[in-house]
């Protein structure tokens, strides 16, 4: 499928998820819940959750950047203090797993206040027994959506499905082993950026955030 990412393939995250919630429909239903990335999943899940008729959550992680490089994921840690390390980055920089995990555990606090100001005042939705997914605006590396998927995962669901509207073939191999399902439109092979795959990329602001999980999605 495609090439190079200089076909745009949405106009928007509202877009995307609206074609992603076709392709969620066979796996999820009312009884399901699905868990957006803060930020920009967050909006393609709440397109999901409405299209869907399902719950709608948030899971607040970050990317731990290398040094001098920070935009390349070394690792990343969820708020629920699960950690996805970069081997072959963190070896290639020379950042022990002490460092990382070191960083990781300074980032907790601010991810789990803005966890909790996304909810603004709900419980986290417990995925237990239930079939959910884990929804981003798109998979370069992965390595956010490994950490998602580590932390979802011990919490027992029925079945965990890994989604998104477009993601590299890389990021796709990693997750198939370690999710029951990937759901995935676009998997492509020459991957730079995520936002090259969408004509409006803009950042979703926490307000955006606030709104999408207050109205379930319904704001498109």
């Amino acid at each position: 499928m495609g090439g190079r990412g200089l076909r745009v393939l949405f106009r928007d995250r509202v877009d995307a998820g609206l074609r992603l919630a076709e392709e969620l429909k066979d796996y999820l239903g009312p009884g399901s819940v699905v868990y957006g990335i803060a930020r920009g999943g967050v909006v393609v899940a709440g397109v999901v959750a409405r299209k869907i008729g399902c719950a709608l959550d948030v899971i607040v992680a970050k990317k731990i950047g290398a040094p001098l490089n920070p935009e390349l994921a070394a690792a990343a840690v969820t708020e629920f203090g699960d950690v996805e390390v970069e081997n072959e980055v963190a070896a290639f920089y020379g950042i022990s797993r002490e460092t990382i995990m070191k960083r990781a555990s300074e980032h907790l606090p601010e991810l789990q206040r803005r966890a909790a100001s996304y909810r603004g005042g709900r419980g986290f939705i417990d995925p237990a027994g239930k079939a959910v997914a884990i929804i981003d605006d798109g998979l370069a590396t992965g390595t956010t959506m490994l950490a998602a998927v580590q932390s979802i995962k011990k919490m027992n669901p029925s079945k965990l499905i890994a989604s998104a509207p477009v993601a590299s073939t890389t990021a796709a191999s990693r997750l198939r082993p370690l999710v029951d399902k990937i759901v995935c439109p676009y998997v492509e092979e020459e991957f730079y950026a995520v936002g090259e795959f969408y004509e409006n990329f803009s950042q979703v602001t926490d307000a955006e955030v606030v709104r999408y999980l207050r109205e379930g999605g319904s704001l498109y």
